[in-house]
Parts: C-alpha cells; structure tokens; sequence
C-alpha cells in the first residue's frame, strides 16, 4: 500500500497543474482583486491564473497591471469587441491606449485578438498598436 502513495501524490500534482485555466467571471459579483469594485463591463474585464491554480479577476486592465503577480502566472484580457468568446493570453493580444476610452478605472486600455480587430479604431484616433511589453 504504502508503494502506491508517492505514485498517487504524483498523479494528483500533475492533474491540478493541467487544470490551471480562466475560471469564468461572473459580471455584477465579481469583485476586483486589485481596487475591490463590482467587476461589471465585460470588455475591460481580466483575469491572473497563478501558478497555484488560483483565480485573481479584475475590472480593468490596469488593475491588473498593477497586481503583484508571481512568475508563471497565465494573464488573460478579454477581446474589446465581443469578437473572440475565449479570454485572450496577453501575449496573444494586441492593445491601444487613448485617454477617451473611460474604462472602469481609467487604465484606459482595450485589448483586441488581433491586428484587424482594432484596425479601425486605431486607424480612426491615429494610434500605434501596442503589445503587452509595451504597455505604459
């Protein structure tokens, strides 16, 4: 009996780091885990899977940003446009940043899936398309 244990202790660590995944946020419950306030619009919504499996969501993309974040985590923004119905890895996404974008706590900051998804929008306020490197 006492042989199968470490195997069983094994197999249980491996199949919760398979799990690490975005877990749902639920609009108008949700609470920030930066600032604390109602996690209410979808398009600026966010979310931190540490390396623990552990959720953190966020009402903006700034709130984020501004969270302490361990090595490992997976960093998910949602696509501004409706467009894609999975969250988006920020390594995958495309970003623009302009003052007028009033996103809950004035990150001002809208992710997009791709370059053609926030082609029209750039092209219309004159703006660069920025990565998550690159962010301010």
């Amino acid at each position: 009996m006492k042989m199968y244990l470490p195997a069983l202790a094994l197999f249980l660590f491996f199949a919760s780091a398979c799990g690490r995944q975005f877990e749902p946020i639920h609009y108008g419950k949700d609470a920030c885990a930066h600032c604390k306030m109602t996690i209410m619009d979808k398009r600026y919504a966010a979310e931190i899977v540490n390396t623990k499996g552990r959720a953190f969501k966020f009402d903006d993309i700034a709130c984020l940003r501004a969270f302490e974040q361990e090595p490992g985590s997976m960093r998910f923004v949602n696509d501004f446009t409706g467009q894609s119905a999975e969250p988006l890895l920020v390594e995958n996404a495309v970003f623009l940043h302009h003052e007028s974008f009033g996103s809950p706590m004035a990150g001002n900051l809208r992710a997009f899936a791709g370059e053609a998804a926030a082609k029209a929008l750039q092209d219309s306020l004159g703006l660069h398309l920025i990565t998550w490197e690159q962010l301010p």
